[in-house]
């Protein structure tokens, strides 16, 4: 049951992955302390899956949760505490679902969403020789994602620092596992840059990602606990990667806005060289029309 339940706490949250889906009509936080701040998206768009046989995850109806106290909050599934708020600086801790896991088991939306097509990307030759990092090739075929041992949900325990000015934020984050699942790290160090007129909106940004060989292998190596064919055996290293995010939101009147959503990430050599994985990048799109209420 719990883990059931995890689930379709990720597929309400997972969806507003690729943050923010709603922006303010100025570069102020619009989130006022002390009340809920809740946005609803319909349109059609979708995040690919790079796993073998991982389907693609429809954004159809995305949703945004959030509020904000003068010390705690509640955003989109992370529950945090600010210990340090300036006008140009600030600092908090959190909690958090790692959403690694949402590649690999996810409440299918068939049920609440309409599916949207999204083409996949070529899908990637496993190695047929010694990789980069000196791991050995997995076998020719690749190994369904469908066919190998459950992984489980972890949570991170996270602490962020943001630098504010003017139109831009750098952030850096560095979470880790405190459930005991994987024991990994994930650090992310992001730049956000904002154009802004009067009825519309655009903001800008790159990130990076660096991902602990032990949250790497943990969701994407291959063991004995997945299948006894020591050819697919593959253990997963550390890696980076990089990525970017664009949003543009357009002003219709006092309660809607189109909205433009579209990221991309490319994976690590060592995680594109595991045989459950096909694709060598994750990408996310939504066109559709958005309301705050």
């Amino acid at each position: 049951m719990l883990k059931q339940y995890l689930t379709y706490i990720s597929f309400f949250f997972v969806v507003t992955w690729v943050t923010p889906v709603f922006s303010c009509e100025s570069t102020n936080n619009c989130i006022q302390k002390g009340q809920w701040d809740i946005g609803l998206a319909i349109g059609i768009g979708a995040r690919s899956n790079p796993l073998v046989d991982g389907k693609n995850f429809p954004n159809v109806i995305l949703f945004d949760v959030a509020w904000y106290g003068d010390e705690f909050y509640f955003d989109n599934g992370e529950i945090g505490y600010k210990w340090l708020q300036k006008d140009a600086f600030g600092v908090e801790t959190y909690l958090t679902l790692d959403r690694e896991m949402t590649f690999f088991e996810l409440w299918h939306p068939g049920n609440v969403t309409v599916p949207a097509a999204l083409p996949s990307s070529p899908a990637i030759e496993p190695p047929t020789s010694e990789t980069d990092d000196g791991d050995l090739s997995p076998a020719e075929e690749p190994l369904s994602v469908n066919d190998i041992s459950d992984r489980n949900w972890a949570i991170n325990f996270g602490t962020r620092v943001h630098y504010y000015h003017a139109n831009y934020e750098i952030s850096f984050s560095l979470e880790t596992d405190v459930s005991g699942v994987h024991q990994g790290q994930k650090a992310t160090l992001s730049y956000q840059y904002f154009w802004s007129g009067d009825t519309w909106r655009f903001m800008l940004r790159p990130s990076l990602v660096w991902k602990s060989a032990n949250l790497a292998n943990y969701y994407y190596g291959v063991d004995k606990h997945d299948t006894e064919n020591t050819d697919y055996h593959y253990q997963v290293s550390a890696g980076l990667q990089p990525g970017i995010a664009l949003l543009y939101t357009q002003k219709i009147n006092a309660d809607w806005h189109w909205i433009t959503n579209l990221s991309y990430r490319k994976l690590h050599s060592s995680m594109v060289h595991s045989p459950i994985v096909e694709e060598n990048n994750v990408t996310n799109v939504f066109i559709g029309l958005g309301r705050r209420f």
